[in-house]
């Protein structure tokens, strides 16, 4: 398993350009799963893709990371995430961020 860190968990515009590029590409984000362990809490985020699926994790003091399989896929979300990054917000991300 692939995982690469894109930034912090609280960085609202990361989980934005997130939203926009998985759907870009023709996918969805569905699922969501929160555990709370002591003062790190962690949140998983299920991203269908038409060529696989994707996990993001939301961690405390990890920051916001994409993980799965194959590798490329995930390089490809995280390379596309990380250069739209300064490109305006035009709409406010998903309720369930």
């Amino acid at each position: 398993m692939t995982e690469i860190v894109l930034g912090s968990e609280y960085e609202d515009d990361l989980f934005f350009r997130l939203v926009a590029e998985v759907e870009a590409l023709g996918g969805s984000i569905a699922d969501k799963e929160w555990t709370l362990c002591g003062s790190q809490d962690m949140t998983v985020f299920k991203i269908s893709l038409p060529s696989g699926n994707l996990e993001a994790v939301a961690e405390t003091y990890v920051g916001l990371s994409l993980r799965g399989t194959p590798a490329a896929l995930v390089e490809q979300l995280a390379s596309r995430v990380l250069s739209n990054l300064s490109l305006q917000r035009t709409a406010a991300p998903p309720a369930e961020f």
